[in-house]
């Protein structure tokens, strides 16, 4: 009977515990000339910005190196300081690391 209430205990522990909230960081690349604001949701594993009037969320994908997201034929990857935004194979944007909030 003892071992029904730890376990009963332990399952309605679990059931109180929701979700994490989601912890957003917003960063500020430089690229060349302009500044390129980004989103990373790092529990949905998501990258949010804007480019051209299209707003992009791309999703993490694997990488040899670094961290890249992609979405389509759009991609997103850091790497060092570097990070590359592409379409199609062809980079519309070099940019290197900024602020983060």
């Amino acid at each position: 009977m003892n071992k029904v209430m730890v376990v009963l205990s332990v399952v309605g522990l679990a059931a109180c515990s929701g979700p994490q909230p989601t912890q957003y960081t917003h960063s500020l690349y430089q690229c060349g000339d302009r500044e390129l604001s980004v989103t990373e949701d790092s529990q949905a594993d998501t990258v949010q910005f804007e480019l051209g009037g299209v707003w992009y969320k791309l999703l993490r994908v694997e990488s040899k190196e670094g961290r890249k997201y992609a979405f389509g034929l759009t991609s997103f990857w850091q790497h060092g300081d570097q990070t590359i935004v592409a379409n199609n194979n062809t980079t519309l944007l070099t940019c290197h690391s900024g602020k983060s909030t």
